[in-house]
């Protein structure tokens, strides 16, 4: 028997020629194993196979039932007319065969796949119940305001500049780039201490309160699940795809992202001090270097992250002045807090758990503004992410109020 071995993606594929008997089998078996640790999902071409063993059909068997336990796939995408005729005779035609009754419902109840052309990832995607969500505008980036609070429930995320506090005079020395998502709500304190604060919601009815200075929120339920995984771990996924990934599943063209990921790099910045202090954050050099910090390369590598923002193709006259280029069809805001390495399960996600699980005592390392710096030579470039979880929050139309 001759095996031919080809990936595409995330997806592997093997093309199956001549007999598959019990001496073969122990081939197959191997050959699947090493294919279950380069990808999930793997797609057998049987359109070659002159004869199939009971051997054979329980390696298949016991393949299929391993990808499933780490929600991925086994299939046969086509058969040749003996190997069909054995396997529905062996009762497993709607087992493994792709497009047969039960396994295609199944699949529909795991996981998608997205059709996106990407070199640097392979995606996958899960429907979940939510309806397209509200986005609306506090204050204005580009002048001073008195600060609004923002409550953090399960349901609300939001990104933009703030502090944990009742009040902004509490707040005032202390604003910074602060994350907000399904009830836990991180900030970057400008007082020099550099050490984040967070707070997560309780059953007794505490809720996290942020003291926006300006911000972007977005309220509702994810509508769609999508995963990641570099074809690289050297390069990652850059930031640029994952938002165009995003808008693509979510079919709006504004898009609220939250993302739990592994980071390769993030090119980010962050604020020296309050801009509520002296009058404002001061942009001209070198007077800058004194207000935000940059970083001249990718920083935070194989630390996690928990990344919050919004995206935009067309984005309305209120929230134009929160966004910047993300990549050469989109605009967006991203913050992200950087934390110790966290394992991100497999299988659907409530989005609440895993910030309840990212924010955790000593585990909180940064909270930063994620940049795009696309000069030709000295430019850092982009945040990248070496695998990672997306729930996408497609926005009614409107993009902002």
């Amino acid at each position: 028997m001759e095996i031919v071995k080809t990936r595409s993606g995330g997806i592997i594929h093997l093309r199956l020629i001549g007999r598959l008997d019990n001496h073969w089998s122990q081939s197959l078996d191997e050959v699947l194993h090493e294919s279950a640790r380069e990808a999930r999902h793997v797609r057998l071409d049987f359109s070659g196979v002159t004869y199939l063993s009971s051997a054979g059909a329980a390696v298949l068997l016991k393949h299929q039932n391993e990808a499933m336990a780490l929600q991925g796939s086994l299939e046969i995408s086509a058969a040749s007319e003996r190997a069909r005729s054995t396997l529905r005779l062996m009762g497993f035609v709607e087992l493994l065969l792709a497009g047969s009754g039960t396994s295609g419902s199944r699949r529909k109840t795991l996981s998608i796949p997205l059709p996106l052309d990407s070199e640097s990832a392979s995606f996958e995607s899960r429907v979940l119940d939510g309806k397209k969500s509200v986005c609306s505008v506090v204050g204005n980036p580009e002048q001073q305001a008195q600060a609004s609070p923002i409550s953090i429930y399960r349901d609300v995320f939001a990104v933009g500049v703030g502090a944990l506090g009742a009040t902004q005079e509490e707040c005032r020395d202390f604003f910074g780039e602060f994350v907000g998502a399904a009830g836990g709500a991180a900030f970057m304190p400008t007082d020099g201490t550099a050490t984040p604060d967070y707070m997560l919601s309780t059953a007794m009815g505490l809720v996290p309160a942020i003291q926006a200075l300006h911000a972007i929120t977005f309220r509702g339920s994810p509508s769609y699940q999508l995963r990641f995984e570099a074809n690289s771990p050297e390069t990652g996924v850059p930031l640029s795809d994952i938002v165009r990934a995003s808008v693509s599943l979510a079919g709006t063209p504004t898009v609220g992202i939250v993302m739990a990921a592994d980071i390769t790099g993030l090119v980010c910045a962050r604020l020296r001090r309050s801009p509520a202090q002296n009058g404002g954050v001061q942009f001209d050099f070198p007077a800058v270097r004194e207000w935000l910090s940059f970083t001249p390369e990718r920083e935070f590598a194989r630390f996690s992250s928990l990344v919050v923002g919004v995206a935009s193709a067309s984005p309305s006259a209120s929230l134009a002045p929160f966004l910047r280029p993300v990549s050469g069809e989109h605009q967006g805001h991203f913050h992200a807090v950087v934390t110790a390495f966290r394992s991100l399960p497999r299988g659907k996600l409530p989005v609440a758990d895993i910030v309840a699980a990212w924010l955790q005592p000593r585990s909180v390392v940064s909270v930063v503004h994620l940049l795009r710096d696309s000069r030709a030579i000295e430019g850092a470039g982009e945040s990248a992410f070496q695998r990672g979880a997306c729930w996408i929050f497609p926005i009614a139309e409107g993009g902002a109020a």
